[in-house]
């Protein structure tokens, strides 16, 4: 098979949304070729992290694992930048770039997604260790945005994060719950990109639980982290 290939300073797991912006040349040619009626693309297009060069303005060298994600809405501005949603749906291993079009085209080869053993036993305790990985971070972010000792402003920061970070409730399906957990996961895009790479599910969702317990303490150690200014706290899902 035959796409897009779009790389990213960003891992995208399947059954996972991601807004893409494009303002290059090359990606507005690309967007417009993907969404076209009756194109040969059918709608899909295939991300992969960067492992070394730029994200805009060069040819950017990517890892042979990514994701094939599918167009799930599409808006053209006037200036002819687009605005798309995509929704991972398998992995891919990238065989061939050819590079002589307007954009890169990726020979692919799209990889089974494997349970594992015992991944249904695994589900309930991602989730547990989800939950407490959540309420670790409200308590960490309320707790370095509140700038004094004053409960109230504690409880205004904890009100406000109970609003953006909704309880998580994982599928039962273990392929799906597995990437479910590793969207929210906040760790370094290296570490994500392993988690694309594990073999099944059940081996993700070991890992997964192991990374919320470390991430989970790590936070609740005061020590363990400089003070953050209040500007530069931000959760983001992806």
């Amino acid at each position: 098979m035959k796409l897009p290939h779009f790389p990213l300073h960003a891992v995208l797991f399947p059954h996972l949304p991601l807004p893409l912006h494009i303002f290059e040349e090359r990606y507005r040619a690309m967007a417009t070729d993907v969404t076209a009626d009756r194109s040969p693309y059918g709608g899909r297009l295939v991300v992969s992290m960067i492992t070394e060069g730029p994200e805009v303005g060069g040819d950017a060298v990517s890892q042979s694992i990514g994701t094939v994600c599918e167009v799930r809405s599409a808006e053209r501005f006037p200036d002819g930048r687009w605005l798309l949603l995509v929704v991972g749906v398998a992995r891919a291993n990238l065989l061939a770039l050819d590079r002589s079009g307007p954009y890169a085209i990726a020979e692919i080869e799209e990889l089974d997604e494997p349970i594992g053993s015992d991944a249904e036993a695994q589900v309930p305790l991602a989730q547990r260790a989800l939950d407490a990985y959540l309420a670790t971070v409200k308590r960490f972010v309320a707790r370095t945005a509140s700038t004094g000792d004053d409960s109230q402003e504690t409880r205004d920061v904890t009100a406000t994060l109970d609003q953006m970070l909704k309880p998580i409730r994982l599928p039962a399906d273990p392929v799906a719950a597995s990437y479910a957990v590793a969207g929210v996961l906040q760790i370094e895009l290296n570490r994500k990109q392993q988690l694309l790479e594990l073999p099944d599910a059940a081996t993700r969702l070991r890992s997964e639980i192991q990374l919320l317990r470390r991430e989970s303490r790590f936070l609740a150690d005061d020590s363990a982290l400089p003070p953050i200014p209040t500007a530069d706290l931000g959760y983001h899902p992806n």
